[in-house]
């Protein structure tokens, strides 16, 4: 089989048989939390979960990445857009979707993968495409997770719809939007703000050359979460936490509005993250001021947003951003509507990533 043809020539099955090429041991694995009591290639998967003497809770999330919205193929030169660019992808898809699991301390069991190619998609890009699906399922917290099937499809444009599954044990609660208090801590399990900062570097263009620059660039394109933070929140005593995709002013203000609270936002804390982003600025000839909206607003983070009591040592790998306070009488002078969610002492234009905005 020729790398250089397309899936528009070579086929369904020749897409198949690079599919079950790079998840080779992968997909048919039997592990401590899942077993697939079929093999590859029926109409469905059949999966067994171990009995380990307490009934388990299935969690379930679905998201999709689309070309020219969650990523663009000019992204990666002529030469880049077979493995390289489908790698890339793949690392993508698996981390939005790995990330809410996570998010809710659920393991991960399987994965379903529905992918939509144009005819003219080089076959080298869904080996690269798979390629970083397992890649990601050899993440710390992950490593139990199985690929149990999907759909192929053809269309105009890239698409990648990922159904992942989870188990949570009878003995532990999720970990949800639902539960900070006032005098918590707001944490956060990774720097904020370089997903955005990469792909501002992308969208102009930069050939991001340098080293700190190209790491900036990787978080964008290629993101790699931590995948236990979950499960480390909830050992931490977390009393709230959700997937940080959206930025953290809009996601914040999601869990407070979950929890009936508000949230304040450390500057100060947000401030020493932002100079970590200071040389896409001085890159793209911006002033220091957007490094704190990338680190405020900034979107596909994939981190933990979480809250803890105040008395709580926090994780390895959290810091603090904020502190939650009591809401306001909504019945005070000014207040007709309530107090805002989020209080954040800069006056910042954006405030997040909405899918549905332009």
């Amino acid at each position: 089989m020729s790398s250089a043809r397309d899936v528009g020539a070579a086929g369904e099955d020749a897409v198949i048989e690079i599919i079950m090429e790079e998840l080779d041991g992968l997909a048919s694995a039997a592990n401590s939390l899942v077993e697939m009591t079929l093999p590859p290639g029926d109409d469905a998967a059949v999966l067994k979960l171990p009995d380990d003497g307490e009934p388990a809770r299935i969690v379930l999330t679905t998201d999709t990445l689309s070309q020219d919205q969650d990523f663009r193929l000019e992204w990666w030169s002529t030469q880049d857009q077979g493995l390289p660019a489908g790698r890339a992808v793949g690392l993508k898809a698996a981390a939005q979707n790995l990330s809410d699991l996570n998010a809710m301390a659920a393991t991960p069991i399987s994965l379903l993968v529905s992918l939509t190619l144009p005819s003219e998609t080089p076959l080298d890009w869904v080996r690269g495409f798979y390629r970083g699906l397992a890649e990601a399922l050899q993440t710390p917290g992950v490593q139990g997770c199985v690929l149990a099937g999907g759909d192929l499809g053809s269309g105009p444009g890239l698409s990648v719809s990922i159904t992942a599954v989870g188990r949570l044990p009878a003995s532990q609660q999720p970990l949800t939007r639902v539960g900070a208090h006032a005098g918590d801590q707001v944490a956060v399990s990774a720097a904020l703000g370089r997903a955005a900062a990469g792909l501002a570097l992308l969208e102009a263009g930069h050939d991001c050359a340098q080293e700190d620059l190209a790491a900036l660039r990787d978080a964008q394109i290629a993101p790699r979460p931590a995948l236990t933070t979950g499960a480390e929140a909830v050992q931490a005593g977390a009393t709230a936490g959700m997937d940080l995709s959206d930025g953290l002013l809009r996601d914040a203000a999601r869990l407070a509005r979950a929890s009936g609270v508000r949230i304040r936002v450390d500057e100060a804390a947000l401030r020493a993250q932002a100079r970590a982003l200071g040389p896409a600025a001085v890159a793209l000839d911006l002033p220091e001021a957007q490094t704190l909206r990338w680190a405020a607003a900034g979107g596909e983070d994939y981190a933990l947003l979480t809250t803890f009591p105040a008395e709580a040592v926090l994780p390895v790998g959290f810091f603090r951003v904020g502190e939650v306070l009591a809401p306001e009488d909504p019945q005070e002078p000014g207040h007709a509507d309530g107090a805002p969610d989020v209080i954040f002492e800069s006056a910042i234009d954006e405030r997040g990533w909405d899918s549905m905005r332009a």
